[in-house]
């Protein structure tokens, strides 16, 4: 198809929705529906007959000619946002090494067996970073086009370990003499094989500079920047804060640096972290400390305010032996051994950085359970769903992603990813053939040609001249 037949094509399919609607005009929703399919058919049509050209021409070349023969033709339909994208593409067999390749599909850099577009995947993760993976899938379907949950689940789980790298780092490292790092787990229901099997859990580790009032009773974290994942075991918790310690590294003079502290509820894999950031110090959150105290407090009955009054007057006085003392007594006249024993581990455990909790003037309140929850469980854990170990970890990893970098920056995710999943196919021998040459110079007459050339209609051999100089241009060194 041509382009005048797929502007004909066009033309007719919004006469024909202004024919209907005119004769029911109640129905405009109908009418702007009927707008919008025939510019997404008219776009897919638009892109798949852009595709063929290209193959035609590559076809054609000389360059072509030399090195492969034309074995066969096969078609290949792309989920775009724009509706299924078929066309045609020519296998090509290499004279020398007996090799196939579709060397559009190289040329366009799209992988094997890959179904969406960029702009299609991008859109179904940002849709599944805040949705379900059936309403992901259903942003997707256009006309006659399915995309399955599944299809989307695949996306997610494809989401690599190591995310791509930010923007370029400023020159010059940010100087403070305190960062703040804040650290909090979200409790996500584990399922396999379709059933639910325990929990797991989403560490989130984020690292500012401090807080900045943004109204009276709110306030917003400073430079923030939020690391996460699923990270089980030892050796996946040490990746996590060594990747914590890279990037206060690479961000801030650490020379200036007098202390970094980490709060949070006291949790081994959080205290591990005061091994692996340098001038660290643990400082416990006192929303923990709080919980653990009212547990305590609430066995007395009527005595509950005085006995929390007691608890926080000898922290203040840093009296831990009083502390022990009255939970001894709590115990023996309630007979509540567990819940004393848990807060006795805490206070014991935690004593030192409850103390700087207190009495440190440069420690600043926890706000860890406020973001887990804005970050993680709004969409992991606060509705009843499942979800496997790679799909957990890679949607923790996600949302961290667009905390730091925005939605509109996910494209940076798929690209990362294809561009991973494509080398090996520029290792098979034929590495080279398609890289953009060098770029050329031409003299003023040869530019005056090509505007000339660009301004005319005519084709050449189906296409204009622009577009053969752009297809030679780009294979001459096949």
């Amino acid at each position: 198809m041509d382009i005048v037949a797929l502007l004909n094509e066009f033309v007719s399919d919004l006469f024909q929705a202004e024919e209907k609607f005119i004769d029911n005009p109640d129905h405009m929703g109908e009418f702007e529906q009927r707008v919008v399919d025939a510019s997404h058919k008219t776009a897919a049509g638009f892109m798949a007959m852009v595709l063929e050209e290209m193959d035609e021409l590559i076809r054609n070349s000389r360059a072509r000619k030399d090195s492969y023969n034309i074995h066969r033709k096969d078609k290949r339909t792309l989920i775009t946002t724009a509706g299924d994208v078929t066309y045609k593409r020519t296998l090509f067999q290499n004279r020398d090494t007996g090799k196939y390749r579709y060397l559009l599909d190289d040329m366009i850099r799209l992988p094997k067996h890959e179904r969406f577009s960029v702009n299609a995947e991008t859109k179904a993760l940002s849709e599944a970073e805040v949705h379900s993976y059936q309403h992901a899938a259903a942003s997707l379907c256009l006309g006659n086009q399915t995309v399955s949950k599944t299809a989307v689940m695949e996306k997610i789980h494809a989401i690599t370990e190591d995310l791509p790298e930010e923007a370029p780092l400023p020159q010059d490292k940010k100087c403070c003499e305190y960062l703040y790092i804040e650290a909090d787990e979200d409790h996500i229901h584990r399922q396999k094989c379709g059933e639910e099997c325990g929990c797991m859990i989403g560490k989130l580790i984020y690292v500012f500079e401090g807080k900045e009032e943004v109204c009276e009773g709110r306030r917003k974290l400073i430079g923030a920047h939020f690391h996460g994942g699923v990270y089980p075991g030892t050796d996946e918790n040490r990746k996590l804060w060594e990747g914590v310690q890279e990037y206060i590294e690479a961000h801030y003079n650490t020379d200036f640096l007098k202390a970094v502290y980490i709060s949070g509820d006291g949790g081994g894999w959080i205290r591990a972290g005061k091994d692996y950031v340098d001038r660290s110090i643990l400082v416990a959150d006192k929303f923990h400390l709080m919980k653990y105290i009212n547990s305590v407090a609430n066995l007395t009955g009527s005595e509950l305010n005085a006995t929390k009054g007691r608890f926080y007057k000898y922290i203040y006085q840093n009296k831990l032996l009083a502390e022990n003392k009255m939970l001894t007594r709590i115990k023996n006249k309630t007979g509540k051994e567990t819940t004393v024993e848990n807060a006795r581990a805490y206070l014991v455990n935690n004593w030192d950085a409850i103390q700087r909790a207190f009495h440190d003037k440069n420690v600043l309140g926890c706000s860890a359970e406020g973001h887990v929850s804005n970050v993680y469980s709004e969409r992991m854990s606060s509705r009843p769903m499942g979800w496997s170990e790679v799909g957990g970890d890679r949607m923790c990893r996600l949302r961290c992603f667009v905390k730091n970098n925005g939605r509109d920056k996910i494209v940076d995710l798929v690209e990362y990813r294809r561009a991973k999943q494509y080398q090996p196919l520029e290792a098979t021998g034929t590495d080279g053939m398609l890289v953009p040459l060098p770029k050329k110079y031409y003299s003023q007459a040869q530019r005056d040609v090509m505007k000339y050339a660009e301004r005319m209609y005519a084709p050449l051999t189906g296409t204009s001249v622009k577009k053969t100089l752009a297809i030679r241009e780009r294979i001459s060194n096949i």
